[in-house]
């Protein structure tokens, strides 16, 4: 009771192939060598060939150079140069469109990513470029005027320092007064 025999093994099922032997080793075949290798030779590092990691899919890399150039200057004109941005929407979504076909039927395989996010940020740029363009004919169209609400802007901050100048406690009263002067200023101005 006191131990186990050296090399046992669990019980086999009926008719079940043996456990492996970990024990004994395979005897190693022997390698068909066309050049006798040195003795310890280091390893030998292969570099993959040009044609099997294939070519960079232009086409998506210049559709996301497109679509995301397309919706930083629609952003950071805050909508106002959709004029150059639609262009850049339209033509990142066509050659992301064209990119996924070619990696689709050809045999690089690269570029998938990219070309699906140019492909959405093509898509995005056009759509936001469509609603900008929209609300700037609206405002247009309904006599707006900017360099009259840049001057009305102006008025108004002018009027709020006074005014904080003048005696304001710093309680929150002055915070609460400038929101209730923009909200009259922007109502004054949308009832023109």
């Amino acid at each position: 009771m006191g131990g186990m025999a050296e090399g046992w093994l669990p019980p086999t099922a009926p008719g079940a192939k043996p456990p492996p032997r970990f024990d004994v080793s395979p005897e190693p075949a022997a390698p068909a060598q066309s050049e006798p290798q040195p003795p310890n030779a280091g390893p030998t590092f292969v570099l993959p060939s040009a044609a099997g990691r294939g070519e960079r899919n232009r086409s998506a890399l210049w559709a996301m150079t497109l679509g995301i150039t397309g919706l930083a200057l629609l952003v950071l004109s805050l909508g106002t140069l959709f004029i150059l941005t639609l262009p850049c929407s339209i033509a990142a979504w066509a050659l992301g469109g064209r990119a996924r076909a070619q990696i689709a039927s050809g045999p690089n395989g690269q570029g998938e990513g990219q070309a699906t996010a140019a492909l959405w940020l093509g898509r995005i740029g056009v759509i936001a470029g469509i609603a900008a363009m929209v609300v700037f004919i609206a405002l247009v169209a309904s006599g707006f005027d900017i360099e009259q609400f840049r001057d009305d802007l102006e008025r108004e901050l002018e009027q709020r320092r006074e005014r904080q100048d003048g005696g304001s406690g710093g309680d929150g009263d002055g915070v609460r007064t400038s929101l209730e002067q923009v909200r009259f200023a922007a109502g004054a101005w949308l009832a023109r």
